[in-house]
């Protein structure tokens, strides 16, 4: 494990020299100047008041203005040009800190963001509002019952999504139905755990077949069950659907010893590998269902989203920003105008009349390269996210 934790590492540490040299950045990552035609788009997931704050408070010091989804998409179509300093803030999955943290300091500074959900994992909760950063900051709440939201509430509830809509914090866009994997052939790869069936690291789990038609929700798909090689739902790859009881003697060894206790054993991987005879049979699906079946994820996910709002839905942000020619053309014929990506090698910055369906994005963790008073270098940038991933290693 800490061999592979080390090779992960050294990965990461050449990610951002690799993407630098292929032109996945703009200038102004390695000091230079913001032309006032670029408008950077920035990614965040989950949000936390220090950090987020203090960028926050960087580009309202800087004199930065945030657009909405559609002011970028009309400076995007050469309709409008951007005010000087423009900038975009999207949020992935919409996350429960949305609403705790970023909602309240966005609000603060007259800003605003474009929040791609997962409307089909989207939960609703009665009672009152759950608390904010402001309530901390005024005396009315305890600051970790506000930082512990995640652990309790991973995700935006539809209630405070139809909150922040109109109050027009957020515009609420499509991160896809259900940010699905697919299971694309017969190789064993992992085991479901405990946390991967609940919250937002249920995305990580790819989606399992029922004995009765249609796919088992998350929390439903027994610990211990093989997972196999898988793709995201919106590349090309084809389903493969493994027979419903393969792994049973993993499940009923798993519940045998305590369920989540097992996993504590050093050596469960191995245990469970041990109990898999052969690879499963099962059936592929045809290109005809793959289509449809990603034709679903888009259209539907539009569909609840603009009928939870009673906003229109144009933008997708595609999940782990993969998308094949299929999802592509699928996504065009379901009416949205354009799609969120990662870094897209050549094109460090979507300029007006780019290509409106792979928008570049870059993580939040430069925005204070972006020039103006007190602005950070790469290479202060580049230490905090090692000394992060080295704190965040098993």
């Amino acid at each position: 494990m800490k061999l592979r934790a080390l090779a992960r590492h050294a990965g990461e540490a050449w990610e951002v020299p690799r993407d630098l040299m292929l032109g996945r950045y703009p200038s102004f990552v390695t000091g230079g100047p913001l032309p006032r035609s670029h408008v950077p788009v920035f990614v965040f997931h989950s949000v936390e008041p220090e950090s987020f704050g203090r960028r926050l408070d960087y580009l309202a010091d800087n004199s930065y203005v945030t657009l909405s989804a559609e002011e970028y998409f009309q400076f995007l179509l050469g309709g409008r040009p951007a005010p000087e300093r423009a900038v975009v803030l999207t949020f992935d999955d919409g996350r429960g800190s949305l609403w705790s943290v970023a909602a309240p300091l966005l609000e603060k500074r007259r800003m605003k963001g474009i929040v791609f959900l997962v409307p089909g994992r989207t939960p609703s909760r009665t009672g009152p509002p759950l608390p904010i950063w402001t309530d901390v900051r005024e005396g009315r709440a305890d600051a970790e019952e506000v930082l512990a939201r995640e652990r309790h509430h991973p995700l935006l509830s539809w209630e405070e999504i139809r909150t922040l809509s109109d109050r027009g914090v957020f515009d609420f866009q499509s991160h896809t139905l259900s940010h699905a994997r697919i299971h694309t052939d017969a190789r064993v790869v992992g085991f479901v755990t405990p946390p991967l069936r609940h919250g937002y690291d249920a995305f990580d789990l790819p989606l399992v077949a029922s004995a009765a038609g249609g796919d088992l929700p998350p929390e439903e798909v027994p610990l211990g069950r093989p997972i196999l090689q898988w793709a995201a739902r919106t590349s090309e790859a084809l389903r493969f659907r493994e027979q419903a009881d393969y792994g049973r003697a993993c499940v009923e060894a798993v519940a045998a010893a305590g369920g989540a206790r097992f996993f504590e054993r050093p050596r469960w991987q191995r245990e469970l590998h041990a109990l898999l005879a052969s690879p499963p049979s099962g059936t592929r699906e045809t290109p005809a269902q793959r289509d449809e079946a990603i034709r679903h994820e888009l259209a539907e996910s539009r569909r609840v989203i603009e009928e939870r709002t009673g906003r229109p839905v144009l933008h997708l942000c595609f999940p782990w920003h993969v998308s094949g020619p299929t999802a592509s053309r699928l996504a065009r014929e379901a009416g949205y105008r354009t799609a969120f990506c990662g870094k897209v090698s050549g094109v460090p910055l979507t300029l007006p009349r780019g290509d409106l369906g792979a928008i570049a994005r870059i993580g939040e963790d430069y925005v204070e390269l972006l020039p103006g008073r007190g602005r950070t270098t790469l290479t202060a940038v580049l230490q905090q996210k090692w000394r992060r991933r080295r704190r965040a290693a098993p």
